[in-house]
């Protein structure tokens, strides 16, 4: 798990919500005249999962907290209320929140869950782009995050997380348990 200081937990629970949602304190802020336009929800997990990063960098945390069940809780502790905690900070920091989907695999459940394997990118005070290369006090975190479908639409149950970069040398994140 990450280490105790303030910028990691920030990190943790926007990683976690993203697919899911953090930060970490990093390099200068940069003002972003235009941010990008706000993401449309759309109930194909395939299509949510870039939908929710895309909403970090977009500062919209009612579109990511719509994707959270207020059962959630996260391996190391993090719950619903932690998230949204987390989520509605950066949405207001004057920073500019880049975030960046650099890989996804879906796995069916047999519950009709699906778990959701990805490496997300973050980076405060810079947007990444596509192809653009990790500032150097950028991160990478591999997630996993469990999702459920209910009446609502997909929403994240629970997940473990774990920073990969840099460098990219940790070993995989292992199975979470969903319940």
């Amino acid at each position: 798990m990450l280490g105790t200081g303030a910028g990691e937990r920030g990190l943790r629970g926007a990683a976690i919500c993203a697919a899911l949602l953090a930060l970490a304190a990093c390099g200068p802020a940069q003002r972003d005249p235009a941010p990008p336009a706000a993401p449309v929800a759309d109930e194909n997990l395939e299509l949510l999962i870039p939908s929710l990063v895309d909403a970090i960098q977009a500062k919209q945390p009612k579109f990511v907290l719509d994707h959270v069940s207020h059962t959630f809780k996260e391996d190391g502790g993090l719950d619903y209320y932690d998230v949204r905690a987390l989520v509605e900070k950066f949405a207001l920091v004057d920073d500019v929140v880049g975030a960046r989907l650099e890989s996804v695999r879906l796995t069916p459940e047999s519950d009709g869950r699906q778990r959701v394997s990805a490496r997300v990118a973050f980076a405060l005070g810079q947007r990444l782009a596509p192809g653009d290369s990790l500032p150097e006090d950028g991160v990478v975190y591999a997630l996993e995050v469990v999702f459920a479908k209910n009446a609502g639409g997909w929403q994240a149950v629970g997940g473990r997380y774990k920073r990969e970069s840099p460098p990219a040398t940790s070993p995989p994140t292992a199975s979470i348990a969903t319940r």
